[in-house]
């Protein structure tokens, strides 16, 4: 059996036994042990912490409490006076500051387990939990408390029913380009070698056997004497 399969079981039926007055305390051990469960398997240590908080601020808010109520009763026994009176009104707002801010946390608990399993009714009793704390001074406190709680015990007992939501991947690093592969050096241009023409060829001479004069090898008469070639 997993954790989130534990966390269902003992924050469902520490949820219910918290609407139990013989059983309240334990009921709260219960739940507080589901969301530590919650917290483990989700891997976020501040639900937990947050429920832990609202567990301790509602331990210190009844002792001071407490501490105030005996104190003006044991005022009002020693002087007669009315601190019987002024000591119960300061218990009430003393319980009463403390539930609040008790509640901010549970509400806090509740919205990361809401995120974290997709379960939104932990979101709705969460924010429940926290304005019936604050009209506890009127009778619509006690009414949003108790469906508060009931809403609770459904969230608990739906986990099964949601998978944990998984972390965002994180994106892949982009691959640096790719370097162009480097030209390979041009090989310097040769000159040209200008393709010189052939050289004409140089016609050949004769002499004129009658007066000698140079003439061309081709030519039939001497372009002196007008004597006729060999």
């Amino acid at each position: 059996m997993g954790k989130l399969e534990d966390a269902k079981i003992l924050g469902g039926i520490g949820s219910i036994l918290q609407i139990v007055p013989a059983v309240g305390i334990l009921g709260y051990v219960l739940t507080l042990i589901g969301v530590k469960y919650v917290s483990d398997e989700v891997n976020d240590s501040t639900i937990f912490t947050d429920m832990l908080y609202a567990v301790i601020t509602g331990i210190i808010g009844v002792a001071v409490g407490a501490f105030t109520l005996f104190f003006g009763v044991l005022s009002s026994a020693i002087t007669g006076g009315a601190g019987a009176i002024s000591g119960g009104v300061g218990f009430l707002v003393v319980i009463w500051i403390a539930f609040v801010v008790s509640s901010i946390f549970v509400r806090r608990a509740f919205g990361k387990m809401a995120t974290r399993l997709n379960v939104g009714t932990f979101r709705t009793a969460g924010t429940l939990y926290f304005v019936g704390a604050l009209l506890t001074i009127v009778l619509v406190g006690f009414l949003l408390l108790f469906i508060a709680f009931i809403l609770q015990i459904i969230a608990f007992f739906s986990i099964h029913e949601a998978q944990p939501m998984a972390p965002a991947p994180m994106a892949a690093p982009m691959a640096a380009p790719m370097a162009a592969p480097m030209a390979a050096p041009m090989a310097p241009a040769q000159p040209a070698i200008a393709a010189s023409a052939p050289p004409a060829p140089q016609s050949s001479s004769k002499y004129c056997a009658s007066c000698g004069t140079k003439m061309a090898s081709f030519a039939m008469y001497c372009p002196k004497c007008g004597a006729r070639q060999p």
